[in-house]
């Protein structure tokens, strides 16, 4: 049966109300606003091409230093699977390439740009996953990718490449500037103003924050995991649940930072900080203020993360960006089509996302993020000639139920 346009407009809209919410675990909680692990010591890798197991601390390490924040999301070992080409076969890395992927029934949903340790080895990187894919009679289809990697889809395989959301990257120093007492106006001062209004509230209820710099008390370990279980249980009441990941505090300690936020005695939130591209950028990897926390403290426990992280960049000489990740944009374009546009009509379909977007209240984590004046950096998801089917936007959406 052929699908009409319309319909195929209206399917293709419910994809575009849940992908935008997909990658994120960097999550906000309390009364403030709405937004929104396997412990074993190795993972079989489920790449016929790779002919040993791989070592999961060597792909936090490889993640730490060269992953972007979709990449993080790897390291749930019991939800993604690992693909690394073989030793050698990519000469232009100097590491055999890695990338992070789901899998249901025909499709293979690739997850952030491949690591690799130069861009040279993107083009032949993709071509070998690729390549793999195929020879399993799967069909590949890449999400939450930067533009460097687009264009190298685009330009070298023929794919096409859909922006409807963005990386909002934050630089302590700015936002520093904007929340001291010196700054009496600027643009968008409403939603500084708001910052302030909130980091004083959490102030005053008496919510200290503090880097967790040691080992973690058992007392400590516990509060956190029933306060992150109470927040999940408050979140799971709005429905169904979409995300790439689903959480976990205790994934990567090796390499993950912790603030703490305390309210008369017990922790009341969580911000864990992950390193990404090395040693100059991180990821908020999740910000969650948990059930009856006072107001603020999700502000609080980001303000108090980014002057620790403007000491270090004193201290280290360098600047170092933090990205909250990827949210929604406020608009969908085609960026290349490449002649292929699945049957849908742009026009209709911006407009179409527009309501969406506005109506389902999809902009509100962004909303949330601009307090912090953040920047925002495009971001795509592309596939191949045979588009972006019904079939596969809803075996996208079966994996990231949860």
């Amino acid at each position: 049966m052929v699908t009409t346009p319309t319909n195929s407009l209206e399917d293709t809209s419910k994809f575009f109300e849940e992908i935008i919410h997909i990658d994120q675990d960097h999550l906000y909680g309390g009364d403030d606003n709405d937004s929104d692990g396997v412990d074993d010591n190795v993972l079989s890798s489920s790449s016929p091409s790779s002919s040993s197991v791989v070592d999961k601390s060597t792909i936090s390490s490889i993640v730490a230093s060269y992953g972007s924040s979709s990449a993080t999301a790897w390291l749930e070992f019991d939800r993604y699977h690992i693909w690394q080409a073989e030793p050698g076969q990519i000469k232009e890395s100097s590491f055999p390439p890695v990338q992070g992927y789901m899998e249901r029934k025909r499709y293979v949903f690739a997850w952030g740009d491949p690591l690799v340790s130069s861009p040279d080895a993107l083009k032949p990187t993709s071509e070998a996953f690729i390549a793999w894919v195929k020879s399993r009679n799967l069909r590949p289809i890449w999400c939450c990718i930067g533009h460097d990697f687009e264009q190298v889809l685009v330009s070298s395989m023929g794919w096409s490449g859909v922006m409807c959301i963005h990386e909002e990257v934050l630089h302590p120093d700015h936002v520093l500037e904007l929340t001291s007492d010196k700054v009496k106006g600027h643009t968008g001062a409403g939603l500084v103003k708001d910052l302030k209004k909130n980091l004083r509230r959490a102030e005053k209820a008496g919510v200290a924050v503090e880097e967790v710099t040691g080992r973690w008390s058992e007392e400590d370990r516990k509060q956190v995991e029933e306060g992150m279980s109470n927040w999940r249980r408050s979140k799971g009441l709005k429905g169904v649940q979409l995300a790439s990941t689903t959480g976990q505090p205790w994934i990567d300690e090796e390499h993950r930072r912790y603030w703490v936020a305390r309210s008369s005695g017990h922790i009341v939130g969580i911000l864990i900080l992950t390193p990404i591209h090395g040693p100059h950028s991180y990821l908020i990897k999740n910000a969650v203020s948990f059930p009856n926390s006072p107001r603020g403290t999700s502000e609080h426990l980001i303000h108090t993360t980014l002057q620790h992280i403007q000491a270090d960049e004193k201290r280290l000489g360098f600047s170092i960006t933090v990205t909250f990740g990827i949210t929604a944009s406020d608009h969908i374009a085609i960026v290349d089509d490449n002649g292929v546009r699945s049957g849908w009509r742009l026009t209709s379909l911006s407009k179409l996302y527009e309501q969406v977007a506005k109506g389902a209240g999809l902009l509100k984590r962004g909303e949330f993020r601009g307090k912090f004046d953040s920047e925002r950096e495009e971001m795509y998801v592309c596939y191949p000639e045979d588009g972006l089917s019904l079939s596969g936007i809803k075996n996208l959406l079966a994996v990231l139920k949860k």
